[in-house]
């Protein structure tokens, strides 16, 4: 009987041979030819840039300066990409949410999938942290000057800011985070907070629970509700998902009068600024509005960095043409308050005088014998 021989390579030998073909795909690397590392810019037209990554390319160079810091490499190991094509890499998936591996073959690249995905989370962890410098909550001093232009497109007085959840959906992240990030409608989301001017600026932005966990919740445990509760900012609106409290309140459920319709009415023109800066934001940056399919804390950096660029853009080129468009659809679910019969006091109290200072049909009648110049918002209400 013959037998076949079988040679059976030594550990050594494979580590060798490892080193080898690391050594010759990096040689490899050597023949990539970038267009130009110095200024990738060069390659697109100016309306072309701002189609494709949504920023001017003032405003490009003005980010690549605030971050660059972060993405060099100064071991030049693995031969890593420029700091520019690093953002341009970023900012194309912000802005289509296309596959990675479609991203990396564009602008004259020749990137693989991981190298593609490294490059993402860095650049969204290097926004991420600069996440402050972009969102900025006002301060008390420049309260009065948003309860004057809130006041101004819907006459309800002391409004800081419009309040509303969305769901931005991700892959199943497995193991115990997968019921939390469950939502109602059974698939998989992170679920934001999001506070916004009167401007569509955001104020300030949480993303750190699960699509399982309520709205309610989500304000009760986030530190905006301490700072509300000092009573120099004034106070929210909020949607049916939210609890009505002193410093947020919600519509009237059911209103019969035509002073709680109105209150309702203007409640809902504030609450729509909010919904129209998520919808611009997904609309601008169409990651949002697809599923994030990296794991939950590079999808939470993904978030904050569009939240961030958001308001870079906003002032830097204002909302653009892109706000033109209609809302994006919010398929999250609906969500409503779910102790209702357990109301609150204080905020049930605040609701009421708010309506009959400002809604009833003596404060109709008031303002207009006195005209809307003459109208003037209190700054300390009761």
């Amino acid at each position: 009987m013959l037998y076949k021989s079988v040679s059976r390579q030594s550990p050594l030998a494979s580590l060798r041979r490892e080193v080898r073909l690391r050594r010759h795909r990096q040689s490899l690397l050597l023949y990539v030819h970038l267009p130009d590392p110095s200024d990738p810019l060069t390659k697109y037209s100016d309306c072309h840039f701002e189609e494709l990554f949504r920023l001017t390319k003032a405003s490009f160079r003005e980010l690549l300066t605030i971050i660059q810091g972060d993405l060099d490499r100064w071991d030049n190991r693995g031969r890593p990409l420029p700091p520019p094509y690093q953002l341009l890499l970023a900012l194309h998936f912000y802005a289509t949410g296309s596959l990675q591996k479609e991203i990396g073959e564009r602008h004259g690249l020749a990137v693989s999938q991981p190298t593609v995905c490294r490059t993402i989370q860095r650049v969204s962890e290097a926004l991420a942290r600069r996440y402050e410098e972009f969102v900025v909550f006002p301060s008390i001093s420049e309260a009065p000057d948003i309860h004057a232009r809130f006041y101004a497109t819907s006459h309800f007085p002391n409004i800081i800011g419009a309040i509303a959840c969305t769901h931005i959906r991700i892959s199943n992240p497995g193991g115990a985070m997968a019921e939390q990030c469950r939502n109602t409608q059974g698939w998989h989301s992170l679920k934001c907070q999001v506070v916004v001017g009167p401007d569509l600026r955001i104020l300030t932005a949480t993303t750190r629970f699960g699509g399982s966990v309520p709205s309610h919740l989500i304000y009760e445990r986030s530190g905006l509700r301490r700072v509300l509760e000092q009573g120099e900012y004034g106070h929210l609106v909020g949607g049916r998902g939210y609890q009505c409290t002193r410093y947020l309140l919600t519509p009237i459920p059911s209103p019969s009068t035509q002073g709680e319709r109105r209150y309702n009415h203007a409640h809902a023109a504030i609450c729509h600024r909010v919904q129209s800066a998520i919808g611009l934001v997904q609309r601008r940056f169409q990651c949002m509005a697809r599923e994030l399919r990296s794991n939950p804390k590079t999808s939470c950096a993904v978030i904050l960095s569009c939240f961030a660029l958001h308001n870079f853009l906003l002032q830097r080129q204002g909302p653009g043409e892109v706000s033109e468009g209609p809302c994006a659809p919010d398929d999250g679910p609906q969500e409503r308050f779910a102790g209702e019969s357990e109301s609150d006091a204080e905020g049930e109290s605040y609701r009421c005088h708010v309506l009959h200072e400002w809604f009833s049909d003596e404060a109709e009648d008031q303002e207009t014998h006195l005209g809307p110049s003459e109208s003037v918002v209190s700054p300390n209400l009761p």
